[in-house]
C-alpha cells in the first residue's frame, strides 16, 4: 500500500491510469447519453450502456450503474426506484457509473434533458455550476471535506436547489478494489482531501417539483 491512512492506494496504482479510466467513463456517459430517447426504460438504457463500457474496454465496474429516470432522480444512491418509468418528452435523468479500466476505477455522473422543460433544463446546467464551484472552493481554501459539503449547501440554497447527501457526499477512489484499503466520506473527512483520491458528488433536488440531478468527478 502507498499513501497514509484514510487516503492510500494499492501498489498497482498509477495516476495516470486512473485518470484515463475517469477519461473513458466521461465518454461512455456521453455516447450512451447520445442514444437515450423518450420511450425507454432505465432497463433499455443500461443494456446500452453495457454494451458500450465492453466496447470501450470495460468488462467489470465497481459499482452497480444507476439510472435514474424522473422522480428518480430523487433517489439517493442504491435505493431501488420505481421501475415502471419511461422516459417522458419532457423529463430529466441521469447516468453514474463505475466501470473499470486498466484495473482502476472510474466513477461519473451526468444529468441530461429531453425536451424544453425550464425547470429541468437550469436543474442540469446548476448541478454541474455548483460542481465547478465546489471544486474551486477545494482548490483555493484548502477545506476539510466537511466544510465543502457545508460550502456545497450553501451554492445550491444560493440557486433555490436542497443539496441531498444521503449516498452523495463523496468518496475514495483508487486502483481497484479501493474499498478494501479505504472508506468513508468526502463529509466525513476531517482535512482537505488529497487530489486524485475523491470522487466530489453533487445531488441537488428541487423545492416543490419531484425532480433533482446530479454530477460527479474526480477531484484533482
Amino acid at each position: 500500500m502507498r499513501g497514509d491512512a484514510t487516503e492510500t492506494v494499492g501498489e498497482a496504482f498509477q495516476i495516470d491510469l486512473l485518470r484515463t479510466a475517469r477519461d473513458k467513463s466521461v465518454e461512455v456517459i456521453q455516447r450512451v447519453a447520445a442514444h437515450v430517447r423518450p420511450g425507454m426504460t432505465e432497463a433499455d438504457v443500461k443494456e446500452a450502456l453495457r454494451a458500450v463500457q465492453t466496447e470501450l474496454g470495460s468488462t467489470s465496474t465497481w459499482h452497480p450503474p444507476q439510472i435514474r429516470f424522473g422522480v428518480n432522480t430523487l433517489m439517493p444512491f442504491g435505493q431501488k426506484g420505481r421501475d415502471d418509468l419511461r422516459l417522458q418528452e419532457d423529463d430529466i435523468f441521469f447516468l453514474d457509473i463505475g466501470p473499470i479500466f486498466a484495473g482502476h476505477e472510474g466513477d461519473v455522473g451526468r444529468t441530461f434533458v429531453v425536451g424544453d422543460d425550464p425547470d429541468m433544463r437550469r436543474c442540469s446546467v446548476d448541478v454541474e455550476a455548483i460542481w465547478l464551484e465546489v471544486r474551486n472552493h477545494w482548490r483555493q481554501a484548502k477545506v476539510s471535506g466537511a466544510a465543502l459539503y457545508e460550502f456545497a449547501a450553501a451554492c445550491a440554497k444560493s440557486r433555490g436547489w436542497q443539496l441531498a447527501l444521503e449516498q452523495a457526499n463523496g468518496h475514495r477512489i483508487a486502483d481497484f478494489p479501493h474499498a478494501v484499503r479505504s472508506r468513508g466520506s468526502i463529509e466525513a473527512f476531517p482535512d482537505c482531501p488529497a487530489s486524485d483520491r475523491w470522487i466530489l458528488e453533487i445531488q441537488i433536488r428541487h423545492p416543490t417539483r419531484p425532480i433533482g440531478a446530479f454530477y460527479e468527478d474526480l477531484l484533482n
